[in-house]
């Protein structure tokens, strides 16, 4: 860097030098242009000009440290704000399935939907896959057009990755239909169809529970508190996740003696399950909150109707 000090000179001088200077500039020939500030008296010093200093492979190292542990630190709460994001859009997905419900019973004389097998249903691409035919695809607007796009993110938990896996092992992929869906319908109380109302009667705590073909949903005494459509699993032969059955929907290994866990599945959001209840509103639940503890079929203990609230739509057990 070069600082000028000018003196008193007169003006030809001036002009003059001033001169040589930028013919010089102009040609390149800075240590000429040096030359002639020095014998014109115009410098009065010169500041010698400085590469910055490159950084020593100690200090690279540390800033590689420092930002590590940086990204350390955020990557937890990064991975937290998906799993938040997740669970934000499968409830807004379960919440409009709610809504899709209350327009089908809307239509159908107040009375839930079967779980599958309508005789006098053919989904609108004419598919004849019994796994077509489903609660899914009577509640589904467009008379179950799977092409439409909503098939593929409403009926799909955000959550769900291209392969999951059941507690044994066994691999298993989304699709909409009955078996893979990943979002199961609280059949035992509201749509058993086509099961008999005989089957996997239970006898709990002195009360008496058998499925129930078909509901109406004025039937239901507390809509705000019974479960609709949840997250779930396939059964462990891969089949039914379309279906949540209370009598066997203990989520925890100790205490199902089916060993089907046909529960609210509660390891797809973090220890946290999705549910929309009746009246179309929707909640993260934990396990405690929403399962029975044991599998009521056969246990005969008041200890399975821990919940029994929140899946039976007359309440027979009270607030339990």
């Amino acid at each position: 860097m070069v600082i000028f000090s000018v003196p008193q000179m007169s003006s030809n001088m001036k002009s003059s030098a001033y001169g040589r200077l930028f013919t010089a500039v102009s040609r390149g020939e800075i240590h000429a242009a040096e030359g002639n500030l020095r014998s014109t008296g115009l410098v009065s010093r010169q500041v010698p000009f400085r590469l910055g200093r490159a950084f020593t492979l100690i200090e690279l190292l540390v800033v590689i440290a420092i930002i590590a542990i940086l990204a350390a630190m955020l990557l937890p709460a990064l991975a937290s704000a998906k799993q938040k994001a997740l669970r934000i859009s499968c409830l807004n997905n379960l919440r409009q399935l709610g809504v899709f419900m209350q327009l089908y019973t809307d239509s159908n004389n107040d009375t839930f939907p079967g779980t599958r097998a309508y005789t006098w249903f053919t989904p609108q691409n004419g598919s004849t896959d019994p796994l077509d035919n489903w609660w899914g695809q009577y509640i589904f607007p467009n008379n179950g057009n799977v092409t439409n796009n909503i098939a593929n993110t409403v009926f799909r938990c955000p959550a769900i990755l291209s392969t999951e896996y059941l507690p044994n092992g066994t691999p298993w992929s989304w699709a909409f239909n009955s078996d893979l869906v990943g979002y199961g319908f609280n059949t035992y109380f509201l749509g058993a169809f086509p099961q008999p109302g005989s089957i996997d009667n239970v006898l709990a705590g002195g009360f008496t529970y058998t499925p129930n073909t078909w509901f109406k949903r004025t039937g239901v005494r507390h809509p705000a508190d019974t479960l609709l459509v949840c997250d779930s699993n396939p059964k462990t032969d891969g089949t039914d996740s379309s279906s949540c059955w209370w009598a066997k929907a203990c989520e925890n290994v100790a205490g199902s003696t089916s060993q089907q866990y046909e529960g609210v599945y509660i390891l797809r959001h973090k220890g946290t399950g999705i549910v929309v209840f009746s009246d179309s509103h929707s909640e993260v639940r934990k396990d405690s909150d929403i399962n029975p503890p044991v599998d009521p079929l056969g246990s005969g203990s008041a200890k399975a109707l821990s919940n029994s609230r929140f899946w039976d739509p007359i309440q027979r057990a009270g607030d339990q």
